[in-house]
């Protein structure tokens, strides 16, 4: 018996962040509905779409040759993460739904469901329906505690955001949330570094994840960057020795 993992991508942004060239973008919000339906879709016809690759499922999944056979194992789905793009930006009704066709489709119990979030997109309403729907983790793309960084970056969310969704969070129920931190974001120096790094612990969070930022040449600041332009604070980012 061998346990799978879910990633169910959201390619929808409020706003592009100047650094990202990922394959999201900000449409318009009745697109939201189209695209959900057609993940659901994909999930209800896994089948199908494996067998078109040549691969059959039965209880488990079974590859085509003896090289593969480990995959006849029964699978059971515990673990479902829907991330972005910001799936926070979705109406509730939304992951649920998503949530609904995996555990009607696949064997297993979800022990951890993780929605990707960013901290201006949390409402009261909008943490208690997802308690509801089986989430029970938030990852925070927070990226700094420093305003002049996040308005550099191209984030819609402030300092206070964070001080203000995270207790609506804990009172919805949500016991497992994980922060994003960036380093070497644009204006950022190793004091304010380090006072995100203690308004961040003093939070306590039970996960946090830390990047360095990578600046993709597609990106808005990378075209900047090799250009020798000014936009998107070009001119802030730190050196590779800082």
């Amino acid at each position: 018996m061998r346990k799978l993992g879910i990633y169910v991508q959201v390619p929808f942004c409020q706003t592009k962040c100047t650094y990202c060239n990922f394959h999201t973008g900000v449409v318009a919000s009745s697109r939201f509905a189209p695209y959900v339906e057609a993940v659901c879709r994909e999930i209800r016809g896994h089948r199908e779409f494996l067998g078109a690759a040549g691969i059959a499922w039965g209880n488990g999944v079974a590859g085509q040759d003896h090289s593969q056979e480990w995959l006849c194992h029964e699978l059971l789905v515990d673990t479902v993460y829907i991330g972005g793009g910001t799936p926070s930006l979705l109406d509730p009704v939304h992951p649920r739904n998503i949530l609904d066709v995996i555990r009607e489709t696949f064997a297993g119990n979800l022990e951890e469901v993780t929605l990707e979030a960013d901290p201006e997109t949390v409402e009261a309403e909008k943490a208690a329906a997802w308690v509801r729907a089986g989430i029970n983790r938030v990852s925070f793309g927070l990226q700094s505690f420093a305003d002049k960084e996040l308005i550099a970056a191209g984030r819609m969310h402030r300092r206070a955001d964070i001080y203000r969704a995270m207790p609506i969070l804990r009172e919805a129920g949500i016991r497992n949330i994980s922060f994003d931190l960036i380093a070497g974001l644009p204006h950022q120096t190793k004091e304010s570094w380090r006072q995100s790094l203690e308004e961040l612990a003093a939070m306590g969070p039970e996960h946090v994840s830390v990047y360095l930022l990578e600046i993709d040449e597609g990106s808005r600041l990378g075209k900047e960057l090799l250009q020798g332009g000014g936009k998107y604070s070009a001119g802030a980012v730190p050196s590779e020795d800082e």
